[in-house]
C-alpha cells in the first residue's frame, strides 16, 4: 500500500510537471506570436496555481504532522 501511494503521487507531481510547463510554453508561444496579454495571463496563472498547490500541501503537511506529535506525546503521557 505505501509503495502504491509514493507511485501515485510520483505520477502527480510529473503530470502536475507536464502541464505547468505546458501551459508556461504555450503562454511563452502566444507572447512570440503578438498576442502578449493572453500569454502572461497563461504564464501567470499557471506559476500561481503551482505556488498556490505548494503552500497547501506544505500547511497540510505541518498540520498532519502536529497531529502526529500530539497522539505520540498523548500515547507517551498515558505510560
Amino acid at each position: 500500500m505505501i509503495h502504491s501511494n509514493v507511485s501515485a503521487q510520483t505520477l502527480g507531481t510529473i503530470l502536475g510537471f507536464v502541464v505547468a510547463m505546458t501551459t508556461v510554453l504555450g503562454g511563452i508561444w502566444l507572447v512570440h506570436g503578438g498576442k502578449s496579454g493572453e500569454g502572461l495571463a497563461a504564464i501567470l496563472t499557471a506559476l500561481a496555481s503551482l505556488v498556490g498547490v505548494f503552500l497547501y500541501s506544505k500547511r497540510e503537511q505541518q498540520k498532519d504532522l502536529a497531529k502526529k506529535t500530539e497522539a505520540i506525546t498523548h500515547a507517551a503521557e498515558r505510560r
